[in-house]
């Protein structure tokens, strides 16, 4: 029983973390001219909270991402972390 609710546990805290990476993306595209105060919180938190482990990944990425105008550091971020829940999860059951 105790392994099923960490199973729980783990997959909740990736889903907020997978949440909070997509509202940090989905800010990026935006231009928001007169941001709202509760947006300006939400975008800090998700910032706050996906910077230390997307810095890595950019700097890692710069040399290879010359002229380029895209960040690509987010979605390896998803990638690395759909593999360690599924090796988390294998690992579990």
């Amino acid at each position: 029983m105790a392994k099923y609710e960490i199973i729980r546990i783990i997959s909740f805290a990736l889903n907020v973390y997978y949440v909070l990476l997509l509202i940090r993306v989905i800010f990026s595209w935006l231009n928001i001219r007169r941001p709202h105060p509760i947006l300006m919180k939400i975008h800090a938190v998700a910032y706050a909270a996906t910077e230390p482990l997307l810095r890595p990944i950019r700097n890692f990425l710069a040399k290879y991402q010359q002229g380029m105008s895209i960040d690509f550091s987010p979605l390896i971020l998803w990638l690395l972390i759909d593999v360690v829940r599924r090796l988390l999860f294998r690992a579990l059951y």
